[in-house]
């Protein structure tokens, strides 16, 4: 399939978004920023509204590390957008987005809810004149709810508490002693904010697609709260159905076993063998085939403190071996299998993700030459599309860099006017 979705053919193809404006209005939430990329990509014209000085979301990086005064999460997501400010605290500034949300075709905020409909810029106020616009709101308690006027400010840590999947992940200890490790853990990454704005790109365009059959756009109303409760699986059903309080089981399942990590000679290694005749094949592979004998079945090995005891078993065996040595083991014992297979794989640290040359081959990683923010690796799209394929164009630009391009396209604005309005902090 190389020669039809490999991304270095991607710009000979046309783009599927093209013929779409967007407004990014998001403020201080990676969530609108992750929709906008996600539109960007796929070929949206997309105009990013900043205040003047930039977005607070600039600054949101690892222990304050800057490239040209810019964030490493904003570099990741300020991707193909055209940059601009514009002061919406401001009658001026307000009357200037509402002229470019006339001939937009979407509209992405984050604000508390309540905000823009305040300054004569919400879906109320804006559907009137432009029928197919297409209104996006994120906030962590969506628009309307008892908490919906808490005043609480957008926040991943907030989604991530509030959809339940934090409850879920971390470990229990296994006696009495304090484990930091024992509580509720967050994601390692903005989790919640990534889903909800995947989630909110998703809602958009499944809008888009009513809108050629409704002849109008329709507002959208996203919770990342409530797109990261999506990937609780059947936790919530848990409750309902047995008022089951599933447990923080770290890296066990609620449902198989082996389905884990174990340490290896040379790191960590994810091991599977769900089904019973592999994991009777496991058994014999360790030497230990005993273990099969007393406990042959799925639901035999389900219990977590015979979880435990097994995962001592098999990590005494893992542990004497390299994962290509456990690779190799697993293969050879897969042939001899009619049914159900040893899945083994590494468990990688970033650095090896970053020479991974699989993902190097796919295009999905790689060095990118910015024309304003220089060399940077970073990731490039992730879906592969043989007709209509996202591209990357420029991984970022600065707060209001394209001022003078996009005014002048869109409101026929030149740079005298341009100038005074920037003299009157409007942009």
């Amino acid at each position: 399939m190389r020669e039809f979705d490999h991304p270095a053919h991607a710009f000979a193809k046309p783009e599927a978004l093209d013929d779409l404006l967007v407004l990014d209005c998001s403020e201080a939430s990676f969530a609108g920023l992750v929709a906008s990329s996600f539109l960007a990509e796929l070929g949206a014209e997309v105009i990013r509204i900043e205040p003047p000085g930039g977005d607070p979301a600039r600054h949101f990086t690892p222990f304050g590390l800057l490239h040209q005064d810019t964030g490493l999460g904003y570099l990741v997501e300020g991707r193909n957008k055209f940059h601009v400010t514009l002061n919406l605290e401001t009658p001026e500034g307000r009357e200037l987005l509402k002229m470019l949300a006339t001939k937009a075709d979407v509209l992405i905020e984050t604000f508390l809810p309540g905000r823009m409909d305040g300054w004569g810029l919400g879906h109320r106020q804006l559907a009137p004149v432009n029928p197919r616009l297409i209104y996006c709101a994120l906030y962590t308690y969506g628009q309307f709810g008892p908490r919906a006027g808490c005043g609480q400010p957008n926040a991943d840590i907030t989604d991530q508490a509030l959809s339940g999947v934090t409850f879920i992940t971390g470990f229990l200890p296994d006696g009495p002693a304090a484990d930091p490790s024992a509580v509720p853990t967050r994601q390692g990454s903005w989790h919640g904010w990534a889903l909800g704005g995947l989630w909110g790109a998703f809602g958009i365009l499944t809008a888009l697609h009513a809108r050629s059959t409704l002849g109008v756009g329709q507002f959208v109303d996203v919770s990342p709260a409530e797109a990261l409760m999506r990937s609780a699986d059947g936790a919530c059903a848990w409750w309902e159905l047995d008022q089951f309080v599933r447990a923080r089981v770290g890296n066990f399942d609620t449902a198989i076993f082996p389905y884990a990590y174990f340490r290896s000679k040379d790191g960590y290694v994810l091991l599977a063998a769900v089904m019973d005749p592999a994991w009777k094949a496991l058994t014999a592979l360790m030497g230990r085939p005993e273990l099969a004998e007393q406990h042959p079945t799925v639901l035999s090995r389900k219990a977590l403190e015979v979880q435990r005891r097994l995962h001592r078993e098999v990590e005494a065996w893992t542990s004497t071996l390299t994962f290509e040595e456990m690779a190799a083991k697993a293969e050879a014992a897969n042939r001899g299998l009619e049914m159900g297979v040893i899945v083994v794989g590494r468990v990688v640290d970033l650095p090896d993700v970053i020479k991974n040359d699989h993902y190097r081959d796919r295009g999905t990683l790689a060095v990118f030459t910015d024309p304003t923010y220089g060399d940077l690796l970073i990731q490039f799209p992730f879906q592969k599309m043989s007709a209509s394929p996202p591209r990357l164009k420029w991984t970022c630009r600065a707060p209001g860099q394209d001022n003078a391009h996009v005014y002048a396209k869109h409101l026929g604005l030149g740079r005298e006017t341009l100038a005074d309005l920037g003299a009157r902090k409007i942009v």
